[in-house]
């Protein structure tokens, strides 16, 4: 598409090619987005001609976090019509409609209201209404329906229904998933993993990717925070599979983030350094909305490498574009991921604050296994926390899931200078006067201290003196070999 797009400028014909391969054909978020540049060249005359481009351009802004330009843009399609009516309705009208149901400013009435007017004038299935929105989740996609998640088992009938006039396909299976979905962050684990394993086969068989992709991801999650790494890797390469015979290449970028998280959660240092390298998006260009999955990914894999401050930068960033959008879910993730980030930093205080904002919107939504999730680091932050904030039952069960999740994975989030604790003042003490030769009976003497203390300090931490025991012979091997060097110079 990029070599069309710049063959058609370098012609002179750009705006006929856009409207030939953006108005008269489908195309992907990504495809769109990758295309912006050439969008941009348009004259804004061209486009109160062309009003399908008006929503192009407007979704390219949207996808940018440029909701004010957006916004701005929609004028050129006139005010949204306070009666729709579908004999009245001019194409502007419509157009300006459909551009508002995914517009992530649309309130809910609003989005509720434009849902059931297209299903009421049968304009549907609206295939084009992302769900993922390239995240793996229906609850988090490209409008946030977590906090609709406590409606779903109460309104089934009306869900469903509405679900498959508006998509098409199998409205029960995207239902099934969604209340899954809803069964795991409220840390219903077995149930969740029974119903989107029953619902799978269906998926497969209406061969609609992104909830299959949906699916799958929720499918491996619920296995991998439970232990089972192992199913992660066939998982992944499952959806890679998928994605290759139904060509939503699009989705490639979620699931690379996906395996990348995988491997963090199992300490595997290596595949993680090689995802930010080659494949993780780069945040120092336009952050592309539809990627958030892929950037939250990010900052853990920085958190991994022990790279805090660009972390730091990253989070920052995300959180900017979330706030004005009402993505709920996005936004407490973010908060907990600079909880994460002070907390490694040593911020006590500014620790507190993040992890308190995320705290009070997963607790309003339910965010449970959100939080459990991140383990070992979670238990750390909220012990400081109650300290500081006190306590309560919501923060208690927290603290007793992410208990579970840091023993099946010891070394997640963890970054390689963490791998081994620092010596103590004594460990030190005691190291240093080993290394000149003295028994413990006279280091004891030495420091003031029992014969039985000092072999406990020279026990403890035993991978950390072993690690300083390797640097000292490798310091000292290089020592000698340039003392015999120099020697065989003067020679």
């Amino acid at each position: 598409m990029l070599r069309i797009m710049k063959a058609a400028d370098k012609e002179g014909h750009l705006l006929e090619t856009i409207i030939e391969e953006f108005a008269l054909h489908s195309f992907s978020m990504p495809a769109l987005w990758d295309c912006r540049e050439y969008f941009y060249r348009i004259d804004t005359q061209d486009y109160a001609k062309n009003p399908v481009l008006v929503t192009h351009l407007a979704l390219i802004y949207s996808m940018a976090g440029r909701l004010d330009l957006a916004k701005e843009l929609l004028k050129l399609l006139g005010e949204t019509p306070s009666h729709w009516q579908p004999q009245d309705l001019k194409q502007t009208d419509f157009y300006r409609i459909a551009l508002e149901l995914v517009m992530p400013y649309t309130s809910d009435a609003m989005f509720l209201r434009i849902v059931f007017s297209l299903i009421q004038m049968q304009a549907v299935p609206v295939m084009g209404l992302t769900l993922s929105a390239c995240r793996p989740s229906i609850l988090n996609g490209f409008r946030d329906f977590a906090r609709y998640g406590p409606y779903l088992e109460k309104y089934s009938t009306i869900v469903t229904d509405t679900v498959q006039k508006l998509y098409g396909g199998n409205g029960q299976s995207i239902y099934e998933i969604m209340l899954a979905e809803w069964y795991y962050q409220n840390n219903n684990c077995f149930n969740a993993l029974v119903l989107v394993t029953g619902t799978i086969p269906l998926v497969e068989k209406d061969k609609d990717m992104r909830c299959l992709f949906v699916a799958l991801a929720l499918q491996m999650k619920i296995l991998l925070v439970n232990g089972q790494t192992k199913m992660a890797k066939p998982l992944v390469e499952k959806i890679r599979e998928r994605i290759h015979q139904t060509g939503w290449e699009e989705l490639t970028s979620s699931l690379n983030a996906l395996a990348c998280l995988a491997a963090c959660y199992d300490g595997c240092q290596e595949e993680v350094e090689n995802w930010l390298e080659h494949t993780a998006p780069d945040e120092n260009k336009d952050i592309f909305m539809m990627d958030m999955y892929a950037y939250l990914i990010k900052v853990r894999c920085y958190l991994q490498m022990g790279r805090y401050m660009v972390a730091h930068v990253l989070v920052k960033q995300l959180t900017d574009l979330l706030s004005p959008v009402k993505r709920y879910m996005d936004l407490c993730e973010c908060y907990m991921l600079s909880s994460i980030i002070y907390h490694k930093a040593g911020d006590r205080q500014r620790m507190c604050d993040e992890l308190g904002k995320a705290l009070e919107l997963a607790k309003r939504y339910h965010y449970l296994r959100l939080l459990v999730d991140e383990g070992n680091c979670m238990v750390q932050m909220l012990t400081a926390y109650q300290q500081e904030r006190g306590a309560d039952a919501f923060t208690d069960t927290i603290m007793d899931l992410a208990g579970e999740v840091g023993r099946h994975f010891p070394d997640y989030l963890k970054s390689p200078a963490e791998y081994y604790e620092p010596l103590t003042a004594m460990e030190t003490n005691v190291f240093r006067l080993m290394a000149q030769g003295m028994s413990n009976d006279e280091i004891a003497d030495r420091l003031g201290k029992k014969t039985g203390t000092v072999k406990f300090a020279e026990a403890a931490d035993s991978h950390t003196l072993l690690i300083w025991l390797i640097v000292i012979v490798c310091v000292a091997a290089v020592a000698s070999g340039v003392v015999i060097a120099v020697k065989r110079k003067e020679k």
